[in-house]
């Protein structure tokens, strides 16, 4: 087997481990900028902080993000951890809803 590919549960399908490494890096990346945004909402002193960093606290926010997905997704390659595959896209999925319903709630009941 092709140590640069990782298999999940059909054989027919392969993933680099670099796309399964970023893949994760992006499910756990969502659910941060979830946490970070309504964490920035309710503690204005974090709010203000991340504003006098860069002139705008959405600036702090996505660039916070970003670091996070390609640190991450460049430590996950190289972990055994990162091989496991076969739930991901789902996972990603659920990662995207989670967000988009928990965003939605805060902003719309806070």
């Amino acid at each position: 087997m092709n140590t640069d590919t990782l298999t999940h549960t059909d054989t027919s399908s392969q993933v680099s481990r670099a796309s399964a490494a970023f893949g994760w890096a992006a499910a756990i990346t969502i659910l941060f900028n979830l946490v970070l945004a309504s964490a920035k909402d309710y503690y204005p002193p974090l709010n203000k902080a991340m504003a006098a960093l860069t002139g705008h606290h959405w600036i702090t926010h996505g660039l916070a993000d970003v670091v996070l997905f390609f640190g991450l997704g460049l430590l996950l390659q190289r972990t055994p951890w990162a091989a496991k595959t076969a739930h991901l896209p789902a996972i990603l999925v659920a990662c995207v809803l989670a967000a988009a319903v928990g965003l939605l709630g805060w902003f719309w009941f806070f």
